[in-house]
Formats: structure tokens, sequence, C-alpha cells
């Protein structure tokens, strides 16, 4: 993936492929489905109203509510659910900077 770009939470539009951010756990919403395994709510001081939503693909990250990390993701868009998602797959990392 090489060098990726730092984009804060609130500038996510879906259009920024692989990037790191930085961010709190807001809270963790019930998943019905094996994948995404974890949906959470991201929020920092760029991001307004419910925060940014970060699905979990990755069997070797949970991401605690009320923590804080930095990621590495895909800014992506959801159709489905026509809203902005940072979603971490396989190649994706997260490590814990806040409890």
């Amino acid at each position: 993936m090489g060098d990726l770009d730092y984009v804060e939470l609130g500038e996510l539009d879906g259009t920024h492929g692989w990037i790191v951010t930085s961010g709190f756990v807001n809270w963790e919403e019930d998943v019905s489905s094996p994948m995404p395994r974890q949906r959470v709510r991201l929020g920092d001081e760029s991001t307004t109203g419910n925060g940014v939503v970060c699905t979990v693909f990755n069997e070797d990250i949970d991401l605690e509510e009320g923590c804080g990390y930095y990621l590495v993701g895909k800014d992506r868009t959801y159709d489905a659910g026509e809203e902005i998602q940072l979603s971490l797959y396989e190649n994706s990392s997260a490590r814990k900077f806040f409890e």
C-alpha cells in the first residue's frame, strides 16, 4: 500500500481510498451477520452528529467502546445504507492510544 495519507475522520467522503486516521469508539452497533464482524461509530473533534461508521472485516481487530485508536483502513461508501464508512480489512490495522 506504500505511504498512506493521514485524513481526519470528518474529512472522510468515500473517495480517499486507503488512509491513516484516528478516533474514539463512541458506541458499538449490533451486527446480525458474520461479516462485517463488528460495526462501530468513531468520533473526534473533526466529526459532527453521530460520527463515522467503521466496519471491521478483519478477524484480528476488535475495537472497544471508549478507546481511541490509530487506524489504517479504506475510506468508502456503502450504497445500501447511503453512508460513508471506514472499513478495516485483512491489510488494516488498529493501534490503541487511549483506554
